[in-house]
């Protein structure tokens, strides 16, 4: 091995790397968009893999030499590769420049060699304004391999009622009885149990007789099995804590579910004739609701998470033995894997992959190597889903068309198709063809409220019986800009706080959804972001200027279709954050349409008031407070990270967020930015998508709450032969 750079080293030596001719001295790379610029420490870590060319340096390595004398976690390291791929232009999945050795480290591809110095003329200016920390690097168009649009703010759970279409699925040998058409058998779906109380997770019985679900009160939870031809119920679990996913556990004798007391929490198994119970697995790895059996009930495959700062995974218990394997290992900005569920012959396993709102579908393979790789294109908000049959297809609940409803997905070719059942979450499907879901029904409010005492006087503003937020105060604070569903799919609206009682819908194109809206500093134009309602992916996601007062538009082309936010300037620059997998990179373009990013790592969420630039990092617990004109930048210790990341607000002076204090119990903080100051107030924003607003004068506050939920279970019974 050569000698290893040290902490501080440059190198003498002119290189170029691929496309790159390397000026350490200045640490700057030098490519065929111009100059780029480099923290230091990426200048390391680019000369320390160029020291062995096409060999793999690991990551142990790589920390040892270029952070000496200092300790560093792989997140650290993790993050220093992402921001040096991003100034390469490289792409981790087809490296050109960095390849990632899976469990070892990482191998610089591109070709190495001596650079060979080009004078430049006399009267040549600087390659790059003198502009302090941004590189002025105008950005290339963004990859179309995967438009990732998981960072959108989501219009919520609540985009739903019920509309019922068809679905085919295939036989296979040795599987489930033939199917039918869907259609009809969906058009005859019944009520299995619409109590007040919420009906939650139905599961069949092996024999697909029986049904078990969580019955939950704000008091208690109950596990319920109910009979499917005479509707007999019986309850067999009590308990004051929480209680999910029933499933029986290799029969109809025993059952397996997820409990939280004030003990802890545990998936536990149950003798249901005795009553004696066995804890199958306990909170160590914090495992989540969502759990599966394999149909013998000899494995367990759960979502953990072992670690705060990287995504959760999923691992396979063994009952007999008590043996794990870890079946995937996402990164840091993949997002995390969840939902797990057994293929009937217990080969495969189906889960989501991603965050928030936007989720894939992917399989792995239940024994060794556990290759897992995604099984369809479509990403969206994503509410379970079950196997028809060893082969497929899946029957997903998931908002792919806008609206969350249950898709066919087959997974030998990767298409997909809308079925129906609108309002669809949590399938299940018996042997014989049965299907049982839950039909759930959101709503979601603006209420006004004043920021010196919040919740003490309230008004609810346009109500609906859909889901509105992503609320936004005029420069004037006299008008309200919004998404909602209340009309379709998510649509553009304006309201007047003093005048008109109904809030008017922007009329734009039919086929698209429309969100994040931002208002222009004059008040008279909106910029937002639509996306197509397509069966289909990939779908662009462009940027559009909105006339209010006509409703003239126009689509930003010039931005790229892979556009997340975007937010207009004070000075007529627009700030633009382009979805980079699943993060956004921010890139300000000028009147001109001259495009440079900002020498910022991916962000997670971002905010701007006025010469202020907030931003989070995705897997991190924090914000970064910058200055747009002088790019110096201020870490915040703010508990803004992953669970609350459209659940927060910049004010001209302060971060309005919501999280949750000692008990549990969900808060609205403010957090001053010049004292540090904290002050929490018991009128916190609820559900789904952005749900915070301030006036302009800091004075008053809009937060979006969801109303209770309805819940209940509907059965689609197979039409006899």
């Amino acid at each position: 091995m050569k000698s290893p750079v040290a902490g501080n080293a440059i190198t003498d030596s002119p290189l170029t790397v691929g496309e790159f001719r390397v000026l350490a001295e200045s640490n700057e790379l030098d490519g065929p968009a111009g100059l780029v610029r480099l923290r230091p420490l990426l200048m390391q870590v680019l000369l320390r893999l160029a020291q062995e060319p096409g060999a793999p340096v690991t990551r142990e390595q790589l920390i040892n030499d270029v952070w000496a004398r200092k300790i560093v976690n792989d997140e650290v390291l993790s993050r220093a590769i992402a921001e040096l791929r991003l100034a390469l232009g490289d792409d981790s999945r087809e490296p050109r420049y960095i390849e990632t050795l899976p469990k070892v480290g990482y191998r610089l591809v591109a070709a190495v060699s001596n650079a060979v110095s080009e004078p430049k003329p006399a009267n040549a200016g600087p390659s790059t304004p003198a502009a302090p920390d941004v590189s002025m690097r105008p950005v290339a168009p963004v990859s179309r391999r995967r438009p990732w649009s998981r960072w959108l703010a989501p219009v919520g759970a609540g985009l739903l009622v019920i509309a019922l279409v068809a679905l085919w699925v295939a036989q296979r040998p040795g599987e489930t009885a033939p199917d039918t058409d869907l259609t009809t058998q969906l058009n005859t779906a019944t009520p299995l149990a619409s109590d007040p109380a919420l009906e939650l997770a139905p599961r069949f019985s092996p024999d697909g007789r029986q049904v078990i679900y969580v019955r939950r009160t704000a008091e208690q939870s109950e596990i319920v099995i109910q009979a499917v031809a005479s509707g007999e119920r019986r309850v067999v679990v009590h308990s004051a804590g929480i209680l999910a996913s029933p499933m029986f556990a290799g029969g109809d004798r025993r059952i397996a579910y997820w409990r939280q007391t004030e003990g802890g929490c545990a998936i536990v198994a149950r003798d249901l004739a005795g009553g004696t119970e066995k804890e199958l697995l306990d909170c160590t790895l914090r495992p989540q609701t969502r759990f599966d059996l394999s149909a013998d009930a000899t494995r367990l495959v759960f979502t953990a998470r072992p670690r705060a700062d990287y995504p959760s995974r999923l691992v396979l218990l063994h009952l007999a033995d008590g043996r794990r394997d870890t079946l995937t290992e996402p990164k840091p900005g993949d997002g995390a894997d969840s939902a797990p569920r057994f293929s009937p012959d217990g080969t495969r396993i189906a889960f989501f992959r991603g965050s928030e709102s936007h989720d894939r579908v992917w399989i792995v393979q239940a024994a060794p190597p556990h290759a897992a790789k995604p099984a369809s294109e479509m990403e969206g908000l994503s509410y379970g889903m079950a196997w028809a049959g060893n082969q497929g297809p899946l029957l997903v609940a998931a908002d792919w068309h806008g609206f969350r409803a249950l898709n066919e997905l087959d997974l030998q070719t990767g298409q997909t198709r809308l079925l129906g059942a609108r309002g669809a979450r949590f399938p299940d499907r018996a042997a014989g063809g049965d299907l049982v879901f839950e039909h759930a029904a959101y709503r979601a409010d603006l209420w006004l409220t004043d920021a010196d005492a919040p919740g003490k006087q309230q008004r609810m503003l346009w109500p609906s019986t859909r889901y509105t937020n992503q609320a936004e105060f005029s420069p004037d604070g006299k008008r309200v800009v919004f998404a909602s569903n209340r009309d379709g799919a998510e649509g553009i609206f304006v309201g007047d706080l003093d005048g008109d009682a109904n809030a008017q819908r922007i009329s734009l194109p039919a086929g698209f959804r429309y969100i994040r809206p931002h208002w222009s500093a004059d008040g008279r134009q909106v910029f937002a972001v639509r996306i197509a309602v397509s069966a289909s992916r990939p779908t662009q996601q462009q940027a559009i200027r909105i006339d209010v007062a006509t409703g003239a538009h126009e689509v930003l082309t010039s931005l790229g279709g892979a556009i997340n936010a975007v937010y207009p300037l004070d000075n007529g620059d627009l700030l633009v954050g382009e979805i980079v997998d699943y993060a956004m990179r921010l890139v300000r373009v000028d009147a001109g349409g001259t495009s440079r990013r900002l020498a910022l790592p991916l962000v997670n969420e971002f905010a701007v008031r006025g010469n202020a630039l907030v931003y989070t990092l995705p897997q991190l617990v924090g914000a970064t407070h910058c200055m747009l004109d002088t790019m110096r930048c201020t870490p915040l210790k703010v508990a803004l990270s992953d669970s609350n990341r459209f659940d927060w607000a910049l004010a001209s002076e302060a971060i309005w967020f919501r999280d949750r204090d000692a008990a549990g119990r969900p808060r609205l903080v403010k957090h001053d930015l010049r004292t540090g100051q904290v002050a929490s107030f018991d009128f916190a924003p609820s559900g789904a998508g952005s749900s915070i607003a301030i006036s302009p004068d800091g004075k008053r506050l809009i937060v979006m709450r969801e109303a209770p939920p309805a819940i209940d279970l509907m059965l689609a019974r197979r039409p006899a032969d």
